[in-house]
């Protein structure tokens, strides 16, 4: 009888969700999207520079000066048993090679898969994006999957799924994952379950993702998907 009531009310909301985006006219839908490539880190008026990626997402290029502004996180630690006991939920990310450029439009990118834009209203995404990186659809916001979801598992599962979208994408790109301590990880992450994270800081966040991503290569040991 629970799972009849859970689905019902799935149903409900699939049909209250949809309604206001039909009504929407082009332009006013258009007008909503929110391009997380584009955040801006200064104030200045000038044109941002942006080209197209293979994948056909708008690549942002960053000054010296602009990336010279981002401190890096520390991710030196001593690691501990209990530490590395944690290793599925907090991590970095880090390829060979990479330019600031391309790893802020990855990291971007597989955030946005991975958190799910068009369940939080940010945004939308490239469906085809899901399969291809290994996404797992019930973190993409789908009105009858997110609602069954949050009902039956809560929070604690949306970010679980979160985790694991973020690693398949970002290991499909080729990046290595890296264990981190807790509080270290802290620092430059973020979790999400039912909630968006603050704008402002996410958009801080992911540019200091991105330089860790782009940096020298860790000394300690990959640790696969």
């Amino acid at each position: 009888m629970r799972h009849k009531t859970l689905l019902a009310l799935a149903s409900f909301a699939c049909v209250q969700s949809i309604q206001p985006v039909m009504a929407q006219t082009v332009p006013e839908a258009a007008a909503k999207r929110v391009d997380p490539a584009a955040a801006p880190i200064s104030t200045t008026t000038e044109p941002v520079a942006m080209t197209t990626s293979l994948n056909g997402l708008p690549i942002r290029h960053f000054s010296e000066a602009e990336v010279a502004a981002i401190t890096p996180p520390s991710t030196q630690f001593t690691e501990t048993p209990l530490i590395a006991a944690d290793y599925d939920k907090y991590f970095f990310f880090n390829r060979a090679g990479t330019s600031f450029d391309e790893a802020y439009a990855d990291v971007v990118e597989c955030d946005a898969l991975s958190s799910g834009m068009s369940y939080y209203g940010g945004g939308t995404v490239n469906p085809a994006a899901f399969a291809q990186y290994g996404v797992l659809p019930s973190a993409i916001g789908g009105a009858i999957g997110s609602v069954f979801v949050d009902a039956v598992f809560g929070s604690a599962e949306r970010r679980k799924i979160r985790r694991i979208n973020l690693r398949n994408c970002m290991g499909f790109k080729g990046y290595q994952r890296y264990g981190l301590e807790r509080e270290m990880w802290q620092d430059f992450n973020f979790e999400e379950g039912l909630t968006r994270e603050n704008a402002e800081a996410r958009a801080e966040a992911l540019l200091k993702q991105a330089r860790v991503a782009s940096g020298p290569a860790p000394q300690q040991k990959a640790l696969g998907l």
